[in-house]
């Protein structure tokens, strides 16, 4: 079963195993464009959501608040925006789109396969592009995070995971480690990759909006892979597919590297 690149970052792409009992807290696909300011006001985005209603009939909206750094005058300014995040979730709550000012993006803590996912973000690129003056695109990137959690799994990671990515969780030390957490960035064949992994105590997140804690110990891999070539290319959904297909490949890629054949056959069947 090994198919296990030496190269993660630039090797090539390894077959696909599909895992039907994947340990998988959220896969995330995200284009990020050309600012349109009018995405806040829900009158400007009607029709995108009467395009996606019948599949993502649950609407709400997000206030986020940031700050833009404005130079003028050789003075830097600091100003506080606050902008809308549109959430369409599906029946089930089970698959959320997500349309701000500067990205679009889908994720789901119910993922079946990279096919199954980016077909569904393309139908979402659709009615964006057909319902909106196309932006120009800035950055595409793909997402997936993996937790391993309970006793049979924690007491097994030396099985389940590459000693490169274990650090000091030997079998003499891990019991009393309470954090270790590893963050890589890198380039990649497609553009980069940034990894970020290791055991995270109870109540205890890299991330909660991706991964929120849970109430025991566990290990996480966080793999995002992302590419700047498409710069500057109208948001097209054909080829922003692609664009996306090519960074999750390597997402998974760096994904295999880092887990065993005996994780494999562990969460193979379900």
């Amino acid at each position: 079963m090994t198919n296990r690149s030496n190269d993660p970052l630039f090797g090539e792409i390894p077959e696909s195993v599909p895992l039907l009992g994947a340990p998988l807290v959220r896969v995330l696909a995200l284009v990020q464009f050309s600012k349109i300011s009018k995405i806040s006001d829900e009158r400007y985005i009607a029709d995108f959501q009467e395009a996606l209603r019948s599949n993502y009939p649950h609407v709400q909206a997000e206030k986020v608040k940031s700050v833009e750094i404005r130079v003028s005058d050789d003075e830097i300014h600091h100003e506080a925006v606050e902008t809308t995040v549109w959430r369409f979730l599906d029946p089930n709550k089970t698959v959320r789109v997500s349309l701000a000012t500067d990205f679009i993006g889908i994720e789901t803590a119910n993922y079946v396969s990279r096919a199954d996912f980016l077909g569904k973000m393309h139908t979402v690129l659709e009615a964006f592009s057909n319902s909106m003056k196309p932006p120009l695109v800035e950055r595409v990137g793909f997402r997936y995070v993996d937790r391993l959690e309970g006793e049979d799994c924690m007491g097994a990671l030396a099985d389940l995971i590459q000693a490169d990515l274990l650090n000091v969780l030997r079998p003499n030390l891990a019991e009393h480690i309470e954090i270790s957490m590893t963050e890589v960035v890198g380039r990649t064949a497609e553009g980069k990759l940034i990894a970020r992994y290791g055991l995270a105590p109870k109540g205890f997140s890299h991330d909660p909006a991706m991964a929120p804690p849970v109430g025991e110990p566990s290990w996480v891999l966080d793999v995002d892979s992302f590419s700047t070539n498409c710069a500057g290319n109208q948001l097209e959904p054909d080829f922003l597919y692609g664009e996306l297909d090519k960074v999750a490949a390597r997402a998974y890629a760096f994904f295999r590297w880092s887990i065993t054949d005996k994780f494999l056959t562990r969460f193979k069947d379900g």
